[in-house]
């Protein structure tokens, strides 16, 4: 049936969107980064591995799990001793407990500090039992440091891409267009802190057929960080970009799929693009077959797949009628 609302309901109803956590469940996630150089089909490294995210309201606060578990370099478990090390760091550091807003932005604190700590004591034990040596000793050291120090730990987030793009603020103003000028930062040069991208959001009103809304970003070409620039070449003629596609769920609004493309590169005489450097982000929510048996709330703005009406004028009459394709 056609559902028959001005143009300007919807478009209130798109600006405000929140979270909606009642009857959200835990998430799964499957993670996985693949670095390309140039124009090469196979990854030259890749890293995958599994989320799980966890939400309740405590005191009307929200508060978010994060796991970590079953990291894979180049499509196999830790077995050199660098990866072996960001292993056990990983596994102490999560799960994380943080607050969460009804926005979707993170405060970045750590609210289990004193876990995170213990935890790593334990893997210290599991690896000096394998493990001795002099760089060991140095490393665990400063790794003891950084444990200690929470604030160094809650800026650590800053250097991880899970956490960049699943706190990226997506429920922003996208005024009469469904468009919005906003920046997205991203650690796209390793230990460094994010590179701010600037461009265009947009929110998409027509959900997938996979029971989502999607908002995508899409950043304008900035020079490329000397990072990623080959030694025969100049900075001037390299670029940056950046490409995300988010996918939120159409009833709790919370984190389904985000996908994530950066590319560095220069242009030919003929203006065509020539790939350097390429870096792919994919995030997929795992066991999604639940959401076929949700309805829709009547007060979101994604019911409106029909007619949309232009405001009455003072007689009461409905000016027009139209697709909802604008």
């Amino acid at each position: 049936m056609d559902i028959l609302m001005p143009k300007k309901e919807i478009l209130r109803r798109l600006n405000t969107l929140r979270i909606k956590p009642s009857g959200l469940q835990e998430r799964k996630y499957g993670v996985s980064v693949k670095y390309f150089a140039g124009n090469e089909q196979t990854p030259s490294k890749r890293i995958d591995y599994e989320v799980t995210t966890d939400l309740i309201i405590d005191d009307y606060k929200g508060i978010l799990t994060i796991d970590k578990k079953n990291i894979h370099y180049n499509q196999h478990r830790a077995d050199g001793i660098n990866e072996v090390l960001n292993n056990s760091i990983s596994k102490a550091f999560y799960p994380i407990k943080t607050h969460l807003n009804e926005k979707g932005v993170c405060t970045n604190e750590i609210l289990n500090h004193e876990e995170i700590k213990e935890r790593w004591e334990k893997e210290k034990k599991i690896i000096l039992e394998k493990y001795n040596s002099e760089s060991l000793d140095n490393f665990f050291l400063q790794a003891d440091k950084n444990f200690n120090n929470k604030n160094h730990l809650e800026e650590s987030f800053q250097h991880d891409w899970f956490w960049n793009l699943f706190f990226h603020p997506k429920f922003i103003n996208y005024g009469e267009t469904r468009q919005s000028e906003t920046d997205l930062n991203l650690s796209v040069v390793p230990y460094q802190f994010p590179l701010k991208f600037s461009g265009i959001q947009t929110i998409h009103k027509i959900p997938t057929d996979y029971h989502s809304f999607i908002i995508e970003f899409q950043s304008r070409k900035k020079k490329a960080h000397p990072y990623f620039i080959p030694k025969n070449r100049k900075n001037s003629g390299c670029f940056m970009s950046l490409k995300v596609v988010f996918d939120l769920d159409l009833y709790h609004h919370f984190p389904m799929h985000i996908r994530a493309d950066f590319e560095v590169y220069s242009k030919d005489q003929s203006g065509h693009k020539i790939l350097i450097r390429k870096i792919q982000y994919t995030q997929f929510q795992q066991n999604t077959e639940y959401l076929k048996q949700m309805k829709l709330s009547s007060d979101s703005p994604f019911i409106t797949g029909g007619l949309v009406v232009s405001e009455p004028n003072k007689w009461g009459f409905y000016k027009n009628q139209y697709e909802n394709d604008w």
